[in-house]
């Protein structure tokens, strides 16, 4: 049997922005998250005495690699050869392979791709042979179809594993652009096990062969929310186990709070925070949106709207805390009855949400906006990000008829 770890998307030394109200202690913690996730992620391959440890792309941030991030990948590769565990290596699109980089060097247990699809090879303790396929991007966007070519199983290797940082047709396309493959091309290849990068929800694509984007290991905004972690997988010639191993040291959540029933400004406090004190993770960011009836009053909803009823529900320390990044308090008449465009039509309304939140089908849908003064004088790059929250809050306009509080 063999034993590995896969991972991918580390993202470390992530700048988080946005959390201008964070305390020193917590902001540090934000800062340092994808540091101990890797940390955790190493300490895990030591507990479980796994073969090797693969890493799908995009450990770094950025193609210029921060000295900060760069050793404590040193260190924790470092952990991992007295350990006597292999670690390879593919970058992906954050942290291609740039020429002439100057970059720190890596222990003789850590295997990188180059740019050309390579197979590298390991024996593991139990005299086993995996053949490891793979490569490194050397570019921001790589649009041809990499996985074309890939070998077809190395027979004389009792397991073969693939690395691909990329993009699987039929999801978002806004993705397109980076190493398309298919399921078929997949499988074609005949290998044991697809170990992929680039997409940061956690997700089985397939199971014969086991195909997995573990996500990214430590949630970095409101979009990438819940546990994240790395998977843990054995093979054998008869059985194929994946389990998931969280090592994110702050979740990220999007809770919407239905407080309603509150007729006053004590009542909506108190239905909060009973309510957030039922959270069970130790360190968490919450966007929070809060749903009140239409009958409060003006002075009440007023409250809420204020930098002072968010800081109150503030809670804990470095240790354990719960910090929202945002309110929003949306407000539902009563109900006539009626059904919403989404309860409607919600394939169609899923389609066209997904497309404005991709930069190319929000400029297309904005394009005669942008071309009338002022925005014909230019604007930055709007990032996903930004474009997600954009179109969340059109989603609550439309969806309800709310009052929003923007400025929390």
């Amino acid at each position: 049997m063999v034993k590995f770890i896969h991972a991918a998307d580390l993202h470390l030394d992530s700048p988080f922005k946005g959390l201008t109200d964070l305390s020193a202690d917590i902001l540090q913690q934000v800062k340092d998250s994808t540091f101990i996730s890797l940390e955790a992620i190493v300490s895990q391959a030591i507990e479980q005495s796994v073969d090797f440890v693969l890493f799908s792309g995009d450990i770094y941030d950025l193609e210029d690699r921060s000295i900060k991030a760069q050793l404590m990948f040193q260190k924790q590769m470092e952990r991992l050869n007295d350990a006597a565990i292999s670690a390879f290596v593919i970058h992906g699109n954050h942290d291609f392979v740039a020429k002439k980089a100057d970059h720190l060097s890596l222990p003789g247990n850590v295997k990188v791709f180059s740019e050309q699809i390579e197979t590298l090879y390991i024996e593991t303790k139990s005299n086993e042979t995996v053949a490891v396929s793979g490569f490194s991007y050397y570019k921001k966007w790589i649009e041809e179809r990499k996985i074309q070519a890939y070998p077809v199983k190395d027979k004389k290797s009792d397991y073969h594993v693939g690395m691909l940082h990329g993009y699987a047709e039929g999801q978002q396309n806004v993705h397109a652009r980076y190493a398309p493959f298919s399921l078929s091309e997949l499988r074609e290849k005949n290998y044991d096990y697809w170990a992929l990068g680039h997409i940061h929800a956690r997700q089985q694509l397939t199971d014969n062969p086991p195909v997995y984007y573990s996500g990214n290991t430590q949630g970095r905004h409101r979009n990438e929310t819940g546990e994240k972690g790395v998977l843990l997988v054995s093979l054998s010639p008869t059985d194929k186990e994946v389990s998931f191993i969280p090592t994110a040291p702050i979740i990220w959540e999007n809770l919407r709070l239905d407080v309603s029933q509150a007729k006053n400004l004590e009542e909506t406090l108190k239905l909060t925070r009973d309510k957030l004190n039922m959270i069970q993770f130790k360190r968490v960011i919450i966007h929070l949106t809060l749903e009140v009836s239409d009958e409060l009053p003006s002075r009440t909803l007023d409250k809420l709207k204020q930098k002072e009823f968010r800081d109150i529900l503030q809670s804990g320390d470095a240790n354990q805390f719960v910090y929202l990044s945002r309110i929003k308090v949306t407000i539902r008449k009563a109900s006539d009855g009626s059904n919403s465009l989404s309860e409607m039509y919600p394939d169609g309304w899923r389609k066209a949400v997904d497309t404005l939140k991709s930069k190319e089908g929000f400029k297309d849908v904005t394009k005669e906006l942008l071309q009338a003064p002022p925005f014909s004088d230019g604007l930055d790059e709007p990032t996903e990000d930004y474009l997600s929250e954009l179109v969340d809050d059109a989603v609550e306009l439309i969806e309800y008829d709310i009052s929003l509080n923007e400025g929390v």
